[in-house]
C-alpha cells in the first residue's frame, strides 16, 4: 500500500510538471512568432507607389520648315506699279484720203474733220513706288466718232518714261500700239460702207495732277502717198 501511494503520487507530480512545462513552451512561442500581417499591407500602397496609365504615342507632326537664304534675305517681289483706274474724254481731229466709190482710188482731197471719244484708263505707275522705277504701263479701252461717218472701237497699250515733281504732280512721254474696229457709215461725207481693222502706233505725252489728268495723242494708222490716216487726240480726265 505505502508502495502505491508513492506510485499514485509520483504519477500526479509528473503529469502536472508535464502540463506546466508545455504552457510555457506555448507561451514562448507565441512571443517570439510576430502575427501575420493583412494581405492588404503586402499589397503596394496606392499613394506610395502611383499605377502608371498606359500612354498612346503622339502622332507625329509635319512642321513646315521655314526657307532659309544664305548670303542676303530673300527681297520682297516687285512686279506691279500702284494701280490707278481712270476715266477720260475729249476731242480729237483726223484726216483719211477720200477714195472712189467706184474703183478705190484715192481721190487727193482728205476727210478731216473733228470728234469726240472717251473710255477707261489703268495705270501700273511704277515712278510711286519707293524704288522710283520712272516707268508707267497704261492701257486704254474706249470708243471715239471722227471723221462725222466712223466709229472706232479701240484698245490700246502704252509704256510711258515719267518724270516725277512731286508726291501729286508727274510728267510722262510714251509709245505704244492700238488695235482698232472701223464702221464707217454712209453719209453726206461718205458716199460708201465698210469695216476695217487698223492697228497704228500711238505716241503719247501728259502730265498727272492727281486725281486729275491731261492726256494729248498722236495716232498713225498709215502713212504714204495720198493715203495717210492719222489723227490727234485730246482729252481731259479724272484717276483714282
Amino acid at each position: 500500500m505505502p508502495q502505491l501511494r508513492n506510485s499514485v503520487l509520483v504519477f500526479f507530480l509528473t503529469l502536472i510538471f508535464s502540463l506546466m512545462s508545455s504552457n510555457v513552451m506555448a507561451e514562448n512561442e507565441n512571443e517570439e512568432t510576430p502575427n501575420p500581417s493583412p494581405v492588404e499591407d503586402l499589397q503596394p500602397s496606392q499613394k506610395s507607389i502611383p499605377i502608371s496609365q498606359p500612354t498612346t504615342p503622339a502622332s507625329p507632326r509635319k512642321e513646315k520648315k521655314d526657307k532659309r537664304y544664305f548670303g542676303t534675305e530673300k527681297e520682297p517681289r516687285i512686279d506691279a506699279g500702284i494701280f490707278h483706274v481712270g476715266f477720260a474724254a475729249g476731242g480729237n481731229f483726223f484726216i483719211e484720203p477720200k477714195l472712189s466709190a467706184a474703183n478705190g482710188t484715192p481721190l487727193k482731197e482728205y476727210f478731216n474733220d473733228f470728234g469726240f471719244g472717251g473710255g477707261v484708263i489703268f495705270d501700273f505707275d511704277y515712278s510711286q513706288m519707293t524704288e522710283n522705277i520712272p516707268l508707267m504701263l497704261r492701257g486704254f479701252v474706249g470708243y471715239r466718232y471722227i471723221l462725222r461717218s466712223v466709229h472706232v472701237f479701240d484698245v490700246q497699250g502704252i509704256v510711258r518714261r515719267m518724270w516725277q515733281f512731286s508726291d501729286s504732280s508727274s510728267f510722262g512721254i510714251g509709245a505704244g500700239v492700238s488695235s482698232a474696229l472701223w464702221f464707217r457709215t454712209i453719209t453726206d461725207e461718205s458716199l460708201y460702207e465698210e469695216t476695217l481693222f487698223l492697228p497704228s502706233l500711238v505716241l503719247e505725252t501728259g502730265f498727272e495732277f492727281n486725281p486729275l489728268m491731261v492726256d494729248l495723242k498722236w495716232l498713225v494708222n498709215r502713212l504714204g502717198t495720198d493715203s495717210t490716216i492719222n489723227g490727234v487726240e485730246f482729252s481731259l480726265g479724272i484717276r483714282f
